[in-house]
């Protein structure tokens, strides 16, 4: 098996061996996922994406490994299915994908995001149905799902819970012409078969934040694994970050301002310095301290307006910064804001970038993918605002590594019992 990490110019290996465990991932984006579950160690045998914009970057990184013999190469061209999932599900190609141990999908998330148009499960975006079918018809070991918290508003909800109440209970389809509701209560009083018919289901929301990632960005992680494999879901993944920790480096003992060589910035608030001292009296915390926008950016040359850095793709300064209510930037010292995809194109308040002088200018691409911890060495095609868009879809890189890790051990566990 082969395990790997990524740092800001690619991804290095840490275990060699054989690769055992293969996956297939459904809105694959521009591969935050892939390039996360790749290097924990997961092999894809297909990437399927429908938008063609998207794919194009995905196939430009590919040939790009192929051609320098280095980076990632965490897929191959021939791997990635343009096409509409449910298209695909129905085609020949599926046979390659019916071995897989993983199946990891992003179902678009703008008919439930705080975001978007707020249209649910009337959305024709909603593709949900379609993950799930791909569920019923493989029957991985384990499946993945990811999306926006605003899955858990009362709005919607209920149509969530339904969501894990068919993976739960996979064998009992829809019927044609059946309402959700009505399909809901058909779930609740069915007692399944045992075994494939079943899957043990874990939620877990996650700030991704409190995994080492540069940013405030809650989501929602569903983990199933099949029945006849566990009587339990997945535990819970493991949070190796806090703001406590910041805070402590920060303003206890100083040592995040030593490491970027600048002053601190003057604390006033009385809330806050009264926990300060609360931190100051309790001692160090046991975790790692949330990464920040200035973290995500050391090392990358100041970008110049309108040019194109010589040593690094995506990296172009963009002017017109400015600050107004509820658009105020994300400040250097802390984890960004939730980068966003935007309904119109790029969004503007949590991709600049506010310094402790109170000046501002606007994040350029590679920032954003830093911020998404994307490594350097992944090129974004297109225009600016597609690329912060797909930036902003994407499921942070080092997130996607930690899941894949913690997914892999579930597996390894079975195969060693």
């Amino acid at each position: 098996m082969t395990t790997m990490s990524i740092t800001a110019s690619g991804i290095s290996t840490y275990h060699s061996g054989r690769a055992e465990y293969r996956s297939l991932e459904l809105f694959a984006g521009v591969g935050g996922l892939a390039l996360g579950l790749r290097a924990a160690g997961f092999q894809h045998v297909a990437l399927v994406e429908f938008e063609r914009k998207a794919c194009e970057t995905l196939r430009h990184n590919a040939l790009l490994w192929t051609k320098n013999g280095s980076g990632p190469g965490a897929w191959r061209a021939g791997e990635i299915i343009e096409d509409d999932v449910r298209a695909f599900l129905k085609s020949k190609t599926l046979d390659r994908a019916r071995d897989v141990e993983l199946i990891a999908a992003g179902p678009p998330c703008q008919p439930f995001s705080l975001g978007g148009v707020h249209a649910g499960t009337e959305d024709a975006r909603n593709m949900f149905p379609a993950a799930l079918d791909f569920v019923r018809e493989i029957r991985s070991p384990l499946v993945l799902f990811e999306n926006v918290p605003g899955l858990l508003r009362p709005s919607f909800r209920p149509y969530y819970e339904y969501v894990e109440e068919q993976l739960r209970k996979i064998s009992c389809r829809p019927k044609k012409g059946e309402g959700w509701q009505d399909h809901m209560g058909r779930l609740l009083s069915t007692t399944p078969r045992r075994g494939r018919d079943t899957y043990r289901v874990t939620r877990q929301v996650i700030n991704t934040a409190d995994l080492g990632v540069p940013q405030t960005r809650r989501r929602i992680f569903v983990m199933a694994i099949r029945g006849d494999l566990s009587e339990v879901g997945p535990s819970p993944l493991p949070l190796t970050h806090s703001e406590e920790a910041l805070l402590y480096e920060q303003w206890v003992d100083g040592t995040y301002w030593e490491e970027h060589g600048v002053c601190p910035t003057h604390l006033t608030d009385d809330q806050m310095l009264r926990l300060i001292d609360r931190l100051r009296r309790a001692g160090r915390p046991v975790t790692r301290r949330w990464r920040t926008v200035r973290d995500a950016i050391v090392g990358l040359p100041k970008p110049q307006d309108g040019v194109e850095c010589p040593t690094l793709r995506n990296h172009v300064g963009v002017p017109g910064a400015r600050a107004y209510p509820g658009h105020t930037g994300s400040d250097i010292d802390w984890p960004a804001k939730t980068i966003k995809a935007g309904v119109h194109g790029v969004c503007g308040g949590e991709a600049m970038i506010l310094f402790a002088d109170g000046s501002l200018r606007y994040m350029t691409v590679r920032e954003a993918a830093r911020v998404q911890s994307f490594p350097d060495s992944y090129e974004f095609l297109g225009a600016r605002s597609h690329s912060m868009r797909h930036i902003g879809n994407a499921v942070p890189v080092d997130v996607a590594i930690a899941i894949g890790c913690h997914l892999l051990k579930i597996l390894q566990r079975r195969s060693d019992e």
